[in-house]
């Protein structure tokens, strides 16, 4: 087999992978159209699927504008990934990181092929243009590994940077050749097709690492929603007893629950009690230290676990939060809201649940005995 045709098949191959991705991204997309990024993938893929073809149909005497296109579009879809893959992290809309690498290599090649460059330095210029992408791409990837640490992360940068390094050698083999005779090579590739095959591999690999990495951010989304609460974004109820669990002595429960709170929907409505319940939620995270935890209970009821403290020191704990909240103003449409705060605290000895029931108690004892204060229950054990 010569190696025209093997070239001319691995465009062919580079198509279909391409067109048959593109299909489930545009499929993906429909689904989770809430996800940055996975539709700019889908538009690459199919850039890519297009310009593969046209340099598959393309023959010794094509005209200089399908060449032209044919190469564009190739670089345009990489250029798209690399777009596609900063939307992701960032959710910005970038145009300009697809318009302008592949206008400014449109202009270069154009006065390339018109100028009569031989062709293994026209195959080294689509190929550094590709490489630049990749690697840009890749990092890309792997820049936001930090802030979201997505395990697919890795095996997608590293099929972008395979791929950067498999242009580098076509490059590098571009250049050392002598220029061939156009006219018997219309499916010339220095390399005998392996860059190639490894550009279709990569390929596949990133772009299957991509569409991972949109479903484990969904599944983290997922997950978070599932213990967090959608009002105030503090862990609920669920979460909370999980990590309870964990929960080892020397430690407290606070059970904290706002005064009034029927009188404070009935007064300023629900859009007022949200409030106060979003205001009371950022004053318990500013107020409570790191390594506790706080989230809501149920309803005006909330509930924190303070770790490594013992009965007194929780209870400065409590005193200091009580007082924070006595101090705040909410302002409702113009109206000052003010809001105080009744909290049980119990000891952990036990289970967390338990001492959570313990709490409770301390907790209705402080509003029968008046509100805006906080009773321990070791006090009346």
């Amino acid at each position: 087999m010569s190696m025209s045709v093997d070239v001319l098949t691995l465009y062919l191959l580079n198509f279909v992978v391409a067109f048959v991705m593109a299909g489930i991204y545009f499929f993906s997309w429909s689904h989770h159209r809430d996800v940055p990024g996975v539709r700019g993938w889908a538009i690459a893929l199919a850039l890519g699927a297009l310009g593969s073809l046209e340099l598959s149909l393309r023959t010794s005497s094509s005209p200089l504008p399908l060449v032209i296109m044919a190469n564009s579009l190739v670089v345009a879809a990489y250029a798209t990934v690399w777009m596609s893959v900063r939307r992701f992290n960032t959710g910005e809309r970038i145009l300009n990181y697809a318009v302008i690498p592949t206008v400014l290599f449109f202009v270069i090649f154009t006065i390339a092929l018109v100028s009569g460059t031989d062709l293994n330095v026209r195959v080294a210029l689509c190929s550094l243009a590709i490489a630049i992408l990749s690697l840009l791409a890749g990092w890309e990837v792997l820049r936001a590994r930090i802030s979201e640490p997505l395990i697919s992360r890795i095996p997608t940068a590293l099929a972008l940077f395979v791929m950067c390094i498999a242009m580098v050698v076509r490059i590098v083999f571009s250049l050392l050749e002598e220029p061939p005779q156009e006219p018997t090579t219309p499916f010339y590739d220095p390399t005998q097709g392996i860059t190639l095959l490894i550009n279709t591999i990569c390929v596949v690999a990133m772009t299957l690492g991509f569409l991972m990495m949109t479903h484990e951010r969904l599944r983290h989304h997922f997950e978070s929603l599932a213990k967090t609460d959608e009002l105030t974004a503090l862990p609920n109820r669920r979460f909370l007893l999980d990590e309870g669990k964990r929960l080892r002595a020397p430690a407290c429960v606070l059970m904290i629950d706002l005064d009034y709170f029927s009188e404070v929907n009935r007064t300023y409505g629900h859009t007022g009690g949200d409030r106060a319940l979003v205001a009371f939620a950022n004053l318990a995270r500013s107020e409570l230290r790191p390594s506790d935890l706080v989230a809501r209970y149920g309803g005006e009821e909330f509930c924190a676990l303070l770790r490594d403290v013992d009965e007194p020191e929780a209870r400065r704990i409590a005193e200091r939060l009580r007082a924070r909240i006595a101090e705040l103003s909410i302002d409702v449409d113009g109206r000052p809201l003010r809001i105080t705060a009744s909290i049980g605290l119990a000891r952990l000895d036990g289970d967390v649940e338990t001492t959570i029931r313990k709490a409770d108690s301390a907790l209705y004892r402080a509003k029968a005995l008046g509100r805006n204060q906080v009773q321990s229950a070791e006090a009346h054990s």
